[in-house]
């Protein structure tokens, strides 16, 4: 798996799957219509009047046909490989410095907005630097180091708002630092290899470092540097890299920020007192530097190959207790498993599917950004929707099949929530629980499928090379 952008650039080059864009493209007003064409390959933008020595790489991420060369696994073996993935971690490697400190601003020679910001969705309340990025910050209390992708919004040239979400774990971070009346240290990677943005998205748990998940992802230790105004970890061979504090200021001094185009498809709306803002103190960047560009589109389109979350969701259901759990997926997904999850299991007791649905819609994982969640029989492709939709057809029988719970941990994206119950001191919302499993107490009396079994069919169609 690549380890920088540049390798990964390569890579992408020699399958295919990168588009170099050598004609003037305007970051403000062009360059985010040409991400949303992008759709099954990377853009690389070589030309940005204005920037010189700057490029962009645009939706790289989003391709799943990259999926077998970065994990050697087919797609529908991704969230198990992912799965097994989790269960070993590697090591970071810390070094004295690293291509990405080869240049440093301080003080007053801080300026972002030098830099070729793109602006994705024509009602975006101003220009992100943030979309594939990925925030560091270390807890306080535990000591505990975190990556995560929150959307990154310039407000001036040293200042950037950073969208936190409550219960995320930078923002359980910050309202810890700011308890104590501390700033909380932050670092924001803002080009980097695709093991450290993927593991950024993971809903993983509190004492995971995404930095040694990474690693194991990638089948090497990450090597970082010590960030010489934090102390935090930095990715070494990162392209650029802005390192600073979030002052434990007030919810009524953070200023306004969005509106912002959302992983469900939808803007969500500009926010006031919401949303914390890093002070920039050091910049560091390689030498002609290159920006990572992932919004996320309207779907299907998607700024990530898979739901990542479904893996990490998998795990939460396995140490949980729950036996035999087949598969997770999502449908509308970002990092997480999305509004529309699927568990698949092989039931061994009665009661089986409904504690299935029970813990997907309150892990971690599950709960955040989720709405409907589905327990299927093993036999369905839970990554067919055609499939899932027929289980749930002929197999949920409605009166006893479909549950709600109410005031679910619920994600700001959430299009559907009605105005008077959003509040800056986060969102709750229903889950809906669908058991489309053949019912367990009569399942042998349950009419058989009208199909061939798959290895058969696999069988006669190798046989005849059809």
């Amino acid at each position: 798996m690549p380890q920088d952008m540049r390798t990964w650039i390569d890579q992408l080059e020699k399958a295919g799957l990168l588009a170099r864009i050598s004609k003037p493209v305007d970051p403000r007003t062009q360059m985010g219509a040409l991400l949303w064409q992008a759709r099954d390959r990377g853009l690389l933008f070589e030309n940005l009047p204005g920037y010189p020595g700057w490029r962009c790489l645009g939706q790289a991420p989003g391709d799943v046909a990259l999926a077998p060369a970065a994990f050697g696994t087919e797609r529908d073996q991704m969230i198990p490989e992912f799965v097994r993935r989790t269960e070993k971690l590697g090591k970071t490697r810390l070094v004295e410095t690293g291509p990405v400190q080869q240049k440093v601003l301080l003080g007053d020679d801080v300026d972002i907005t030098k830099m070729p910001i793109h602006q994705a969705g024509i009602r975006d309340g101003g220009p992100f630097i943030g979309t594939g990025c990925g925030v560091i910050t270390k807890d306080l209390d535990s000591g505990n180091i975190n990556i995560g992708t929150y959307r990154v919004m310039v407000q001036d040239k040293n200042h950037v708002s950073v969208k936190m979400n409550m219960g995320k774990h930078g923002r359980l971070s910050f309202e810890r630092a700011r308890d104590a009346g501390k700033p909380l240290p932050i670092a924001i990677t803002l080009g980097q290899g695709p093991a450290v943005f993927l593991a950024a998205q993971m809903p993983l748990p509190p004492d995971v470092n995404e930095f040694e998940f990474a690693g194991y992802l990638q089948g090497a230790p990450v090597p970082v540097a010590r960030g010489a105004f934090t102390g935090l970890p930095i990715p070494a061979n990162a392209e650029i890299v802005l390192e600073g504090e979030l002052p434990p200021m007030k919810d009524a001094d953070m200023p306004k920020e969005g509106p912002f185009g959302e992983w469900p498809g939808y803007f969500t709306e500009e926010n006031v007192g919401e949303t914390p803002v890093m002070t920039v103190k050091r910049v560091y960047y390689r030498n002609n530097p290159i920006l990572l560009g992932a919004p996320p589109l309207k779907p299907p389109a998607s700024y990530l190959p898979m739901p990542l979350g479904a893996a990490t969701l998998w795990e939460q259901l396995e140490k949980a207790g729950i036996p035999e759990v087949k598969g997770v997926w999502g449908f509308v997904y970002g990092g997480q498993p999305g509004p529309f999850t699927v568990v698949s299991i092989k039931q061994r007791y009665a009661g089986h599917a409904k504690q299935a649905l029970l813990v997907a819609a309150g892990a971690r994982a599950g709960a955040y950004g989720g709405k409907f969640v589905v327990v299927v029989d093993d036999d369905i492709d839970i990554t067919n929707p055609g499939e899932v939709i027929w289980a749930i057809a002929t197999r949920c029988y409605v009166r006893g099949g479909i549950d709600i719970i109410k005031d679910v941990w619920a994600s700001v994206c959430e299009p559907a929530m009605p105005p008077e119950e959003r509040s800056p001191r986060g969102y709750t919302s229903d889950r809906v629980l669908i058991d489309a499993c053949r019912p367990y107490k009569w399942m042998d009396q349950f009419p058989a499928v009208n199909a061939f079994e798959k290895e058969f069919k696999d069988k006669i169609e190798s046989k005849f090379k059809l």
